[in-house]
């Protein structure tokens, strides 16, 4: 038996420093001999940790170790999640973002932001939003107008709330193609900042331009579906392996009641893609949410300089992405300056409707004062259980 903290003499064959800590699964810690095989269970207290999201500006001032605040900061949460209190998960959006990064030290970068997560990590955006939305359609189908309540399993491959084993496995994921995404990110706050100039002579509200946005959702759903289908159709069966990943949310859509007709069954896809149910879809109404704020913003005079626009805004596609994606999953998320106003904006309501809390540079004093909070919570218990665990 392998023991990774030796505390003593074992209990059963008297071995001196033999026995001690195996490891944790779940609440509970295993004991045990490395002579004699000797083990025992203890129960651990129950965890209640909460969920928080660092973006890549405050763990990129954490990394490079410049600004004073951000490594006290860094420190804190360091001490909070040893403490079973926190948990910071890292997600595959915080990798792109990383190998966009040009400098030598990108790969370091990613292995501490790994680090600080201290191995948690999301589901991939697409996973979650797809899963949302054909929860959102089984609705649809039943006429259920509750809430979609928010199933933390869909975002997490595991219960936070379990106590942290000594390891954890790192599994390299997929190459990307950074010069590819590099461009296209570019290209694409290029592409959004020349909208600038007509928005501002929109006279919409902001309801309406939510609705603008969730109908462009839509309707990019069908457009990969149909180009999907029609290269499927000619015989390209490389349609199944290199289309967008949304190609296939109407294809799922369509799975549901096969006895049904296709054209009685797209039309019902369409009749979701109109309705509440898809709007108040979480990543849905948050994503289409922000544009509209984005939107508001600029006819309200922001970002007339182009350059300053581009420079400010350079990452505002991941950004919503990972608000959109994960915000209705945590307890709190540090974003930078622009994101904490579009994310404030009072017709969106996010921390109202999905109890999240957003912090930035620019509420930096409320940041600590919620990271005070959270250190608050240790209990004796708590702490005795610390002791057993780290001995």
């Amino acid at each position: 038996m392998l023991v990774t903290r030796i505390i003593g003499a074992c209990p059963n064959c008297k071995k001196e420093n033999a026995f001690g800590n195996v490891n944790i699964s779940q609440n509970l810690l295993l004991r045990g001999c490395e002579q004699c095989n000797y083990s025992m269970h203890i129960p651990l207290p129950h965890l209640s940790k909460k969920i928080l999201y660092l973006d890549q500006f405050f763990l990129s001032h954490a990394f490079r170790g410049n600004a004073e605040q951000f490594i006290k900061a860094s420190k804190t949460i360091e001490i909070l999640a040893h403490n079973q209190l926190l948990v910071c998960p890292y997600s595959p959006i915080h990798k792109t973002e990383t190998l966009q990064w040009r400098h030598d030290q990108k790969e370091d970068l990613f292995e501490f932001i790994k680090k600080t997560s201290r191995g948690n990590e999301f589901h991939p955006e697409y996973r979650i939003s797809q899963t949302q939305i054909i929860k959102s359609f089984k609705n649809f189908i039943n006429k259920n107008k509750k809430n979609q309540p928010i199933d933390m399993n869909d975002a997490l491959p595991y219960d936070v709330n379990s106590w942290e084993g000594y390891f954890w496995v790192d599994v390299q994921g997929f190459p990307e193609d950074i010069d590819g995404t590099r461009k296209l990110k570019e290209e694409s706050v290029e592409n959004l900042i020349n909208l600038f100039e007509s928005w501002r002579k929109d006279d919409t509200t902001f309801e309406q331009d939510q609705l603008t946005e969730l109908n462009g959702a839509a309707r990019m759903y069908f457009q990969m579906y149909a180009r999907m289908a029609a290269r499927l159709a000619s015989g390209d069966f490389n349609a199944l392996i290199d289309s967008p990943i949304d190609a296939k949310v109407v294809e799922d859509l369509l799975t549901f009641d096969m006895d049904l007709d296709l054209q009685e069954r797209l039309r019902r896809v369409t009749l979701f893609f109109n309705s509440e149910f898809f709007h108040n879809t979480p990543y849905e109404f948050i994503s289409s949410g922000l544009f509209a704020a984005l939107k508001k913003q600029v006819k309200n005079g922001a970002f007339k300089n182009k350059q300053k626009a581009k420079k400010r805004l350079s990452g505002i596609f991941y950004d919503i992405r990972f608000i959109s994606t994960y915000a209705p999953y945590c307890d709190a998320m540090f974003i930078d300056n622009p994101m904490l106003d579009l994310v404030k904006e009072p017709a969106l309501n996010i921390e109202g409707q999905y109890k999240v809390k957003f912090f930035a540079r620019k509420n930096w004093d409320d940041f600590l004062k919620y990271l005070d909070e959270i250190g608050a919570e240790k209990d004796e218990e708590l702490e005795w259980a610390l002791n057993l665990v780290h001995p």
